[in-house]
């Protein structure tokens, strides 16, 4: 099976703190890497976890907040260090393009490869791009200041007939890509259905990430039913108030967001420098919603259906 494998290369909010870096992960597309956001840390941690920086081909950058992106403009330098010759897109906040230039004129940092800028303002949910691999969509949440969330899709599997049954029917080039196109096979009077003439397809895969955001506030439909949801819990629950003045979420809250989407996995993370230890975190998702992971610097989730 090809790889759908997010890898966490810092879960902590605000600041490096109890062995945590601040916001950063890498997703793995069937080969196909893409970085969401970039804390400090980053490219330590990419190092640590053997990320081959040099084939990312698009970075995700949820808002303008620095545990989100002050590790961007040395992630950015690192790649010419590297003989980097391809372009990268980077997409984010309006601010972007300002943040990434003053970074590189004020530094006189050298860039020998073509970076675009996509700065994106969201009404609603919109998708950013598409491979033949994956779709990635952004949608808006709610933070303190303008914050998205992303959707990465696998694309849906070709359709393969199975090799005896275009021997048994003697099928047509016609037949055969009407067939792949989902349509059934008729003959005369009769029907078959083309779940009969096909191999099974496996069904697509699904990450969805919510960086900083409140509880409230967005619309969450297009997340029903995915297969992982990455959602920040900075807070116990027992601090809601100042989570919700913060622009944040608890650990309760996420988890009853998870169960209300009917997500296959939730994983925690962007945990207040004020827990040591984020096991009081874990738990109190877990008494809402069972299937929860408390996110690490270097775990590994393969997403698989």
């Amino acid at each position: 099976m090809e790889k759908f494998e997010l890898t966490i290369l810092g879960c902590n909010s605000a600041m490096p703190a109890h062995g945590r870096f601040p916001t950063s992960q890498v997703l793995n597309v069937s080969g196909e890497l893409l970085l969401i956001d970039c804390g400090e840390g980053t490219q330590m941690r990419m190092s640590q976890y053997k990320i081959k920086r040099n084939q990312i081909r698009h970075v995700l950058i949820s808002h303008l907040h620095g545990d989100h992106v002050y590790g961007l403009p040395g992630f950015l330098g690192s790649l010419s260090h590297l003989s980097r010759t391809a372009p990268i897109k980077v997409y984010g906040p309006p601010g972007l393009e300002e943040y990434i230039n003053t970074c590189i004129r004020l530094s006189q940092s050298h860039i020998d490869y073509d970076i675009q800028i996509v700065e994106v303002t969201l009404t609603g949910v919109e998708q950013l791009f598409r491979t033949s691999k994956f779709t990635v969509d952004a949608f808006p949440v709610n933070h303190r200041i303008a914050c998205m969330g992303f959707l990465i899709k696998e694309t849906p599997r070709p359709i393969n007939i199975r090799k005896d049954i275009i021997g048994e029917y003697q099928m047509s080039i016609a037949e055969i890509k009407s067939v792949k196109a989902g349509q059934d096979l008729v003959r005369g009077d009769k029907r078959i259905p083309n779940e009969n003439l096909t191999l099974p397809r496996r069904r697509s895969r699904s990450y969805a990430y919510c960086a900083d955001t409140q509880i409230a506030g967005w619309s969450k439909d297009h997340l029903h039913k995915i297969d992982l949801l990455y959602h920040e819990a900075t807070y116990l629950d027992a601090m809601r108030e100042q989570a919700q003045a913060r622009g944040h979420t608890t650990a309760l809250e996420a988890a009853e967001l998870a169960k209300s989407l009917e997500v296959g996995k939730l994983v925690i993370g962007h945990y207040s420098s004020r827990y040591r230890s984020v096991d009081a975190l874990v738990d109190e998702a877990s008494s809402v919603f069972p299937n929860v992971i408390g996110g690490y610097d270097g775990m590994i989730l393969n997403i698989d259906v």
